[in-house]
């Protein structure tokens, strides 16, 4: 399994469970929201992955480049997409918040969870 594909794995798991404790004490829109805020992180994080599978070669300035498109494309997509969630559902912002942040903390989470 590639680093990638563990960092959305957990991603996902982050996103369901926010969208489950947001459901449990806001109810299924909430829950909602927080799913699809949760999933603007992941759509970043896919954006990523398609940017990386796109560098030829595996000279250290391709990698570069190719990292750096891919950083580029993960915040773009990412805010992009939660901008949406938010500009849709006003009413519901903190919860579609709320799943991003929780998605979000897969990068931390993923140092310790990948170096073990």
């Amino acid at each position: 399994m590639t680093t990638v594909t563990r960092v959305l794995v957990l991603q996902l798991a982050l996103s369901i469970m926010a969208a489950a404790g947001t459901g449990a004490l806001y109810g299924v829109p909430a829950a909602k929201a927080a799913m699809l805020g949760g999933g603007s992180a992941l759509a970043g994080t896919l954006a990523y992955a398609g940017c990386q599978r796109m560098v030829p070669g595996g000279s250290a300035s391709r990698l570069m480049w190719g990292h750096i498109a891919g950083e580029t494309a993960k915040i773009l997509v990412a805010l992009g997409l939660l901008a949406i969630v938010l500009a849709t559902d006003p009413g519901r912002g903190a919860a579609g918040l709320a799943g991003f942040g929780a998605t979000l903390l897969a990068y931390p989470l993923a140092i310790f969870w990948l170096n073990k």
